[in-house]
């Protein structure tokens, strides 16, 4: 009976975490429906107005928040805020559509306990988001409101081309959000040829320029993580007045800006019908798990028995014992031989068997589409060993890294992006610490920007790996295997792995040079962990290393665990079990300044 207890409270909880997992967190508010006019003036502003509806749940307390870009604005005026009233009408003919307008008061200190009231207060970044803070009527529901406020000089004038950029929708707005309906009226007189709309940042988001020189931007749905980002080209001379001119060409710019980030939705919409299959399998084996665990408690209560004992001294009867002295091996159990001496063996002469691949395409190589998170850290090695980057101990327990001037057409497109993730995002654009690196993709909230900017990153890599013809895909089969090229790079890399095992027992016979000439691909091979310990042995904390050297000099070389450290950091930040057990954000990117810096 106690086992019997106890199995049947395992079931229990393994069935309430199964669904603890899959629920979802319901914010305190969502909105169902977000419709955005907005005009844009002779003299570079634009005046908007929103239909924002919102449903309240119970336990709201407080206001709602509306965000407001106002990165690329001087200002924002002239704001007012409504409720929104079915108009008072017996005809019953009248379009659904109709309604009154009931503004609300602004309150410079307003209390909990009020209602149809609304503030404004500086955003998380003052610069760049003004908070307007809408406190409803009490109870749950739909409630209706709309904005009315003006953004100055919201449009770029370049020498070519009028650029609005606008992001109606901050990144992070931590609100479900559905049927966004946008709709921006350019300057009278643009045509659809001459007009050119994106949007950036939801996976189910569309925009076009209708035949009466509208740009219509629409989604369906956004999750809590999404956001929007609108860039609208069109001719300048609509914009006569506007004063934030720019001396250059900007039409060029912004569609090569736009490809890119069109390139990356791309990437993140295929992520992401990853993950929704992973989910759906995960939520089909957990209840064949749930199911099975049931049918097996049930046979077991009805037999009454289980003679575990009777098994194992049954398979302690079947196997015999080993003797002292003897091995198992693929021939059987015998003598175990005695290892040859290590000086007698004469080793081969090491080098690598391909420098013309990154760490990271050799781990595409090696393990096909499993590209890990760590393989960041070969390839941030690898630009170190090719003097890139510049590496420096900070603190004793991490790495400053600092990059050099160079010509970035040298580097291959995951090098560049992880350099401008890592150092432009993270860092100040010249230097990023290891430690800093590590906070960020560890912080509550840019876990899952992480894991999407590694999805793109990997994409990245793969792409590249493609090129040297590794792997060919058989038809009709979705399946991949190796071409004759790819298996002889194989053979050639495990046997140089192989080699480097036995060679980190005696670090010594290698020159320095080469062991860090061989560092990041020792990562990328899984042995990273047996050439440090090697090299500890051998060298103590570095003092009798001598040469050039960038990432085993005697500064650096104190700290060498930390790379293991930071490997196996991200390896963890991106668990296939955690991406299965945790819902995914649809994406959480490019937070620093995108387009205000691109267009100064």
């Amino acid at each position: 009976m106690k086992r019997f207890s106890f199995v049947l409270t395992l079931l229990l909880f393994y069935v309430l975490v199964t669904f603890t997992v899959y629920a979802d967190t319901s914010p305190k508010y969502s909105v169902r429906e977000w419709r955005i006019s907005a005009v844009i003036n002779p003299d570079g502003s634009i005046d908007v107005e929103e239909h924002i509806t919102y449903d309240l749940s119970r336990t709201h307390e407080g206001p709602v928040v509306r965000y407001v870009d106002i990165a690329h604005s001087s200002r924002m005026e002239k704001l007012e805020v409504f409720a929104v009233i079915p108009a008072a009408t017996e005809d019953s003919d009248q379009s659904e559509s109709q309604y009154d307008l009931k503004p609300y008061e602004f309150v410079d200190d307003p209390d909990q306990n009020m209602s149809e009231v609304y503030t404004t207060r500086p955003g998380a970044r003052p610069e760049e988001i003004q908070d307007v803070c809408i406190y409803l009527p009490t109870g749950d529901g739909q409630h209706t409101v709309v904005l009315r406020y003006r953004l100055n000089d919201l449009v770029y004038l370049y020498r070519d081309v009028a650029v609005l950029y606008w992001n109606p929708i901050l990144n992070g707005y931590g609100l479900d959000v559905r049927n966004v309906d946008m709709r921006i009226a350019l300057p009278q007189g643009t045509k659809p040829e001459d007009g050119k709309a994106f949007v950036y940042g939801a996976l189910e988001g569309s925009c076009e320029v209708l035949e009466d020189g509208t740009a219509v931007i629409m989604a369906k749905k956004l999750d809590s993580e999404e956001f929007i980002e609108v860039t609208v080209a069109f001719p300048k001379e609509g914009v006569s007045r506007g004063r934030k001119v720019i001396d250059n060409d900007g039409l060029e710019r912004v569609l090569e800006e736009q490809r890119l980030k069109a390139e990356e939705m791309e990437l993140l919409r295929r992520q992401e019908e990853r993950e929704q299959k992973l989910r759906l399998a995960a939520i089909v084996g957990m209840t064949v798990g749930i199911i099975g665990i049931g049918v097996c408690v049930g046979i077991w209560v009805s037999s009454g028995r289980l003679k575990l004992s009777s098994i194992f001294s049954e398979i302690k009867r079947r196997v015999p014992d080993i003797p002292a002295g003897q091995a198992i091996t693929a021939q059987g159990i015998g003598a175990s031989e005695e290892p040859k001496d290590e000086t007698q063996r004469e080793m081969p002469a090491v080098d690598l068997p391909a420098d013309y691949y990154t760490p990271a395409e050799l781990s595409a190589l090696l393990h096909g589409k499993r590209i890990r998170p760590g393989d960041m850290v070969a390839t941030l090695l690898d630009l170190a060993v090719r003097r890139y980057l510049d590496v420096k101990v900070s603190g004793g327990k991490a790495y400053v890294l600092t990059l050099r001037d160079f010509d970035h057409t040298n580097l291959k497109p995951h090098e560049e992006y992880l350099v401008n993730w890592f150092f432009k995002d993270i860092g100040d654009g010249k230097k990023v610490s290891t430690k800093a690196i590590l906070q960020t993709a560890c912080t509550r909230g840019f876990e899952r920007e992480f894991c999407n900017r590694f999805a793109i990153w990997k994409e990245l890599v793969l792409r590249q790996a493609i090129r040297w013809g590794f792997n060919k895909r058989v038809t009709p089969f979705k399946i991949y295997i190796r071409t004759p090229f790819g298996k002889q790079h194989y053979r050639s890399w495990m046997g140089f792995k192989k080699t480097l095992k036995q060679l980190s027992h005696k670090a010594h016979s290698l020159p320095p040079a080469d062991w860090e000439r061989f560092f990041a691909y020792a990562f990328s091979m899984g042995i990273g962990r047996q050439v440090i310990d090697g090299l500890k042995k051998a060298y103590s904390e570095g003092g009798t290393l001598k040469g050039d050297l960038a990432i085993l000099g005697k500064g650096n070389f104190g700290a060498i665990d930390h790379w293991l450290d930071l490997a196996k950091r991200f390896n963890l930040m991106s668990s296939r079990l955690l991406r299965i057990f945790v819902r995914p954000a649809a994406l959480q990117l490019l937070v620093a300044e995108r387009n205000h810096k691109k267009s100064m």
